[in-house]
């Protein structure tokens, strides 16, 4: 019989939450002097490099549900980093000018994550991870997408 520990160990939900627990501690401490979460800051990269995106592309980049990504857009037309209007139906998001003075020190502060984690684990280690849960995101993606199971 397999002990509570050895099955901790080889859990992917286990492991993966842990490591995006850690990994949200120093990415936090990197981006808590511009005052954004990382993941407010994840999505005025994506706004600074598709002005006038919309919502549903932002969630389907960011993996967040349409009602998350309107929380985050409107913390953002709040603190005066994007705009957004209409086309239409169709509702876009653009960074302001107050919001495209924050790009160099979002960047620099996703440097310093990556190097962060880079040195806690080494550079190849990192990028192999970051690969593999990338492939394992997309999979479980398909999955999901084309499974008829009930989940």
């Amino acid at each position: 019989m397999e002990s509570e520990a050895n099955f901790l160990e080889s859990c992917l939900f286990f492991n993966t939450n842990g490591l995006s627990r850690y990994l949200l501690k120093i990415a936090e401490k990197e981006f808590k002097h511009l005052e954004l979460s990382p993941a407010h800051a994840s999505l005025l990269l994506l706004v600074y490099d598709t002005p006038g995106i919309g919502p549903k592309k932002l969630g389907a980049q960011l993996h967040l549900t349409p009602s998350t990504i309107t929380r985050f857009v409107d913390a953002l037309v709040k603190k005066g980093l994007v705009t957004k209007s209409s086309k239409g139906k169709t509702v876009i998001v653009t960074p302001t000018h107050k919001g495209l003075e924050l790009k160099r020190s979002i960047a620099v502060a996703y440097k310093k994550l990556y190097l962060k984690y880079t040195k806690a684990l080494g550079s190849q280690t990192a990028n192999a991870l970051s690969f593999s849960i990338l492939q394992a995101n997309k999979s479980l993606a398909d999955y999901l997408d084309h499974s008829n199971e009930n989940l």
